[in-house]
C-alpha cells in the first residue's frame, strides 16, 4: 500500500510540474495565433486521447515529460508529398475541406499529387493539383481545412498565418520561454502559500518545537516544550549553542540533559544517528560497532548495504562508528577510497569516490552529520511568512546554480554526473518527503518544479534553451536558422539526452 501511494504521489508531482510547463507553452501559443495540434502529457503510447477543436489533449503512458505540438515546428508545412495518392472531401463550392490521408476512407475525388502549395505564404490560396481518370486538376483548398489521417484522427492543416515561424520575434520567445516561467510561477505561489504554515523557528531559544518518528528524541520521550539545557556538560542556550557542540562531536554517544517544566532529566551515552553525506551511510543505532544502518547515493552504486559491517577504510582500521567520524572529519579533499567491509561472515571492498568537504560546504553542508532528532521551536509571524517565498526562491535557484557550477565548473570538483538523479532518484526524494509531511511535500514540489524550469532553460538543442539560442542568433543576423538544420540538430540532441536519461536512470536503480 505504501509503494503504492508514493507511485501515485510521484505521479500526481510530476504531473502537476509537466502541466504547468506546458500550459505555459501552450497559453502563450494560443495568445499568439498559433496553432497547436497536440497538447500531451507524458510520452509514449496514448492511454487518453480527445479532440476539441483543432487541438488533440493527450495523456500518455510514460510521466517524464510532455509536449505541444504546434504548427511550423517540422521542415514541411504538409502531411503529404508529390507522387502520393490522396483523398479530396469538396464542399458545394468544390473546395476542399478534407484531405483523406488513409487507405480505405470515403472521399469524393481521388488522385496522384501533382503539386500543392499548403503554406499559403503572404495569404496566398491554398491548392493541390492531383492526377486523377480525368486528367489533372487544381482544387482550392480551405485555410481551416483538416487532414484525416484515420476514421477517427484528424489534424489541421497549418497555413503560414497559424505557424509559430511566421510569428514575431516576442511572441516566439514567450511561447518558449513560457513553459520555464510557469514552473518558476507555480514554485514561487507554492512557496506563497506555504509560507503562511511555517512558523518563524526561534533559534535563540534552547526548546524543543517538534519531535521526529523514529529518531534519539522519539525514544527518549522528548516532547514540544521541553528545553535542551546541556549536551556533552556543555550548557546550551540556543540553537546555535546545539549547532555548534553537535558539529564539534566526535562520538555516536552523547550525554544529554533536559529541563520539563523545572525539572532536570539527564540521559547517559545515548545513541544518535551519524549521516556521512559523502559517503552515503549512516550508522546502526542498535549496535556500536560499525554497522551500517542504511545506505544511499555513491555508497548504494559501490555495493554498500544496510547491515555490513565496515572494518577498514582505505589503511585506518575501524571498529566502531567512532572511529568513522574521526576519519571523515579528517579527510576533508575528497577523492577516491576503499571501503573493507564484511558481509555474511565474507570480507569484500567497495571502491568509490567522496565529495570533498570544499564542495559540501558550498552546498550549505558539512560531510559528518549528528541528528538527534528535534527541531528548533518558532513562533507565527506575518512578515516573515510573507517573505518566506522570495527567501526560498532565492535559496533554491541559488543552490541549484551552485550545483550546476560544481558538476561543470572547476576540475577538481568531486561532483560528476553519477551523482545526478533521473526519474527513480525523483521517485526516491518524493517517496522519502511524502514521510516528512504535506508541508515537505508542497515545499519539495516547488524546488523539482525550479529544478525543470532551470534545466530546460540551459543553453542545449531539444530544450526551451537551445530554442532561445536559435532566437537570438535572429535577432542578431535578422535571419533565422535555416530549419531542416535546426530540426536535424534537435533530434540529434533528443536521442543525445534519451542516452543521457538511460545512464542517469541505471545508476539510480544501482542506489535503488
Amino acid at each position: 500500500m505504501t509503494l503504492l501511494i508514493n507511485v501515485l504521489v510521484f505521479i500526481f508531482v510530476l504531473g502537476i510540474i509537466i502541466l504547468i510547463h506546458e500550459g505555459g507553452h501552450f497559453y502563450f501559443a494560443k495568445k499568439a495565433g498559433i496553432l497547436c495540434h497536440e497538447f500531451a502529457i507524458g510520452m509514449g503510447p496514448v492511454i487518453y486521447q480527445k479532440s476539441d477543436g483543432e487541438t488533440q489533449y493527450s495523456i500518455r503512458a510514460i510521466p517524464i515529460g510532455g509536449y505541444v505540438s504546434m504548427a511550423g515546428e517540422s521542415v514541411s508545412d504538409a502531411m503529404f508529398r508529390k507522387g502520393e495518392t490522396i483523398g479530396l472531401i469538396l464542399d458545394e463550392n468544390k473546395k476542399v475541406k478534407e484531405i483523406v490521408l488513409y487507405e480505405g476512407g470515403t472521399y469524393d475525388v481521388i488522385g496522384v499529387v501533382k503539386s500543392f502549395d499548403m503554406y499559403g505564404k503572404n495569404m496566398s490560396p491554398l491548392y493541390i493539383e492531383i492526377e486523377t481518370q480525368s486528367g489533372v486538376e487544381r482544387f482550392e483548398v480551405y485555410r481551416n481545412a483538416i487532414y484525416r489521417l484515420k476514421q477517427n484522427k484528424t489534424m489541421w492543416v497549418t497555413p503560414e498565418e497559424r505557424s509559430f515561424e511566421a510569428k514575431s520575434l516576442w511572441q516566439r520567445f514567450i511561447t518558449i520561454f513560457g513553459g520555464p516561467l510557469m514552473n518558476f510561477i507555480l514554485a514561487f505561489v507554492l512557496f506563497f502559500v506555504i509560507g503562511f504554515f511555517i512558523q518563524q523557528p526561534n533559534y535563540d531559544s534552547n526548546q524543543i518545537g517538534d519531535v521526529a518518528n523514529d529518531t534519539l528524541a522519539s525514544e527518549l520521550l522528548l516532547q514540544p516544550g521541553d528545553l535542551i539545557v546541556a549536551i556533552n556538560g556543555t550548557s546550551i542556550g540556543s540553537w546555535y549553542d546545539l549547532s555548534s557542540v553537535m558539529s564539534a562531536n566526535d562520538s555516536t554517544m552523547i550525554d544529554i540533559t533536559i529541563d520539563r517544566d523545572g525539572t532536570l532529566t539527564s540521559y547517559q551515552d545515548v545513541n544518535t544517528t551519524v549521516f556521512v553525506q559523502s559517503a552515503g551511510i549512516s550508522n546502526d543505532r542498535s549496535t556500536d560497532l560499525a554497522v551500517i544502518g542504511s545506505s544511499s547515493g555513491r555508497a548504494s552504486v559501490a555495493g554498500l548495504q544496510s547491515g555490513d559491517l565496515i572494518t577498514k577504510i582505505d589503511q585506518t582500521d575501524v571498529s566502531s562508528w567512532d572511529d568513522i567520524i574521526s576519519f571523515f572529519k579528517t579527510y576533508t579533499t575528497g577523492g577516491q577510497v576503499v571501503v573493507t567491509y564484511e558481509r555474511d561472515g565474507v570480507l569484500d571492498t567497495a571502491t568509490y569516490d567522496l565529495i570533498s568537504e570544499s564542495d559540501l560546504m558550498a552546498l550549505g553542508t558539512t560531510n559528518v552529520v549528528f541528528q538527534i532528532g528535534v527541531s528548533a521551536s518558532g513562533t507565527f509571524d506575518f512578515g516573515y511568512s510573507l517573505l518566506y517565498a522570495p527567501r526560498q526562491f532565492s535559496a533554491n535557484v541559488s543552490e541549484i546554480f551552485t550545483t550546476i557550477g560544481l558538476l561543470f565548473g572547476a576540475g577538481d570538483s568531486s561532483i560528476g554526473v553519477s551523482d545526478l538523479s533521473g526519474p527513480v532518484g525523483i521517485f526516491q526524494l518524493v517517496s522519502n518527503v511524502r514521510e516528512n509531511g504535506f508541508v515537505s511535500l508542497v515545499v519539495f514540489i516547488g524546488f523539482l518544479s525550479i529544478n525543470i524550469g532551470l534545466l530546460n532553460l540551459m543553453p542545449i538543442p531539444a530544450l526551451d534553451g537551445g530554442r532561445l539560442v536559435f532566437l537570438g542568433f535572429e535577432a542578431l543576423t535578422g535571419k533565422p536558422v535555416n530549419k531542416k538544420f535546426e530540426n536535424t540538430l534537435n533530434l540529434i540532441m533528443f536521442f543525445v539526452l534519451i542516452g543521457f536519461i538511460i545512464f542517469v536512470t541505471f545508476n539510480d536503480i544501482l542506489r535503488f
